[in-house]
């Protein structure tokens, strides 16, 4: 019996150590275990978690989607897979990858903070967005002034230009080589604070 006991100690003490959440879930929504990782994760202490409901330390979490999913589990004694960002009393967020596994006290919840993956995800999302949003000014403020130049050479080439029609000419072209520089400058300075913002 003593070596039975020892045991248990040693894995709950193995559990305890590990970075991912380890948590036990009565039938009736009370925690009957926390590893510290859950601790860390939950910003409570373990003695604030122990004995108590879910709802009771995270009023409103029974209207999430999360809890609808771990009351399928409980109900139909089924695993199940979850990410979800959580939100804390404070106001702060995180995010955690949730693997529910029924067992015969109620559920068994490991629990990995995903939340600096997320944070990467997102800035990769919004850089892309930035680099096509780049994309779309470069194709709309290029177009029009390279047109004009365009425009402005064929002409040259086609027609017996007045001194005054050449003058006209060439200031219609300094227009556009003048909105193409202040574009480039606006791109450079965009791309700058872009790269700053994710580097």
């Amino acid at each position: 019996m003593t070596g039975e006991l020892s045991e248990s100690r040693n894995q709950e003490t193995t559990l305890d150590n590990l970075i991912e959440g380890f948590q036990l879930i009565s039938f009736d929504w009370k925690y009957l275990y926390v590893n510290d990782a859950v601790i860390k994760h939950s910003k409570y202490s373990k003695e604030e978690l122990l004995g108590y409901t879910m709802m009771e330390k995270y009023p409103g979490i029974e209207k999430t989607p999360m809890f609808d999913l771990l009351k399928v589990c409980m109900r139909e004694r089924k695993a199940d897979y979850f990410e979800n960002e959580f939100t804390y009393p404070d106001n702060s967020k995180g995010w955690f990858e949730l693997r529910i596994q029924p067992v015969s006290e109620g559920l068994f919840i490991l629990s990995i903070d995903i939340t600096e993956r997320k944070k990467i995800e997102e800035n990769r999302i919004e850089y892309i967005n930035g680099l096509e949003k780049m994309l779309f000014m470069t194709s709309h403020r290029v177009r029009q002034p390279i047109t004009q130049i365009m425009g402005m050479s064929s002409l040259l080439n086609t027609t017996k230009s007045t001194r005054e029609d050449l003058l006209q000419i060439t200031d219609y072209m300094k227009q556009s080589v003048e909105s193409l520089d202040s574009f480039t400058k606006e791109l450079t300075t965009y791309m700058n604070s872009l790269h700053d913002r994710f580097k």
